[in-house]
């Protein structure tokens, strides 16, 4: 009779409070087994990541096939710019050269012997002047008439009858150049005019009385920078 009564009791129990308790513990255990499974998870999820190359962790990050895709880890990553590369010495010397200016070229204005050279600054005796002084050009044999031209491209500087010299023509050319044709007939030329390299600037005359006395000649001198200098080096002559 009493144990009718036990069960009876417990049938009442888990009718009651004993129902919510028993559902409690079941939630309990459900929610454990799950952490455990979650916590197995993520340690094989750690344990796979750490056995992944650090090349394949690189090539991830970028989009196959793009202009930023990756051949190996070292590669910039997508977004990075691409830093242009420095022009090579070979194409550097070659603009650099095509700032030279070329050095300036010249020719005799006239053929003919040189029978006076440049005294490079020392006195010589003047015959017709009866006195000594520099002789600041070269003097080129040529006949009276002769055709006398333009040593190089250059522009007429002034366009003088000297007293002791003649007529005169000087030229300006590139480079800080200066050339000096003594001892002409009137020149048709004036100063501003264009010269172009070998055009006739004049004819030999006989009106450079400094040197009257010498064969028939031109005097020619040439300037570098306001000095004189020896026509004979840049014209290539001995």
């Amino acid at each position: 009779m009493k144990n009718n009564s036990a069960n009876g009791g417990f049938a009442r129990f888990m009718a009651g409070r004993g129902f919510y308790a028993a559902l409690a513990l079941c939630l309990v255990g459900a929610a454990a087994a799950a952490w455990i499974t979650v916590d197995k998870s993520i340690s094989s999820a750690s344990e796979r990541n750490e056995s992944v190359p650090v090349e394949q962790s690189a090539r991830e990050e970028y989009i196959p096939g793009s202009a930023f895709d990756v051949k190996d880890a070292g590669a910039p990553k997508r977004g990075t710019p691409v830093e242009e590369s420095a022009p090579s010495s070979q194409s550097s010397s070659a603009e650099t050269f095509n700032f030279i200016k070329k050095e300036q070229k010249f020719s005799l204005p006239v053929e003919g012997n040189v029978i006076r050279g440049h005294s490079g600054g020392e006195l010589v005796k003047y015959d017709s002047l009866n006195e000594w002084r520099t002789h600041d050009g070269i003097d080129i044999e040529a006949a009276a008439g002769a055709e006398i031209k333009a040593a190089a491209a250059g522009k007429v500087k002034t366009v003088k009858n000297d007293p002791l010299w003649g007529w005169t023509v000087e030229l300006e050319h590139d480079g800080g150049f200066l050339t000096v044709y003594c001892g002409l007939n009137e020149p048709s030329l004036k100063e501003g005019d264009e010269a172009a390299a070998g055009s006739v600037i004049g004819t030999l005359g006989d009106s450079n009385l400094a040197e009257v006395s010498d064969p028939s000649h031109l005097h020619f001198a040439m300037k570098k920078d306001g000095k004189f200098i020896d026509p004979a080096e840049k014209l290539g002559i001995s």
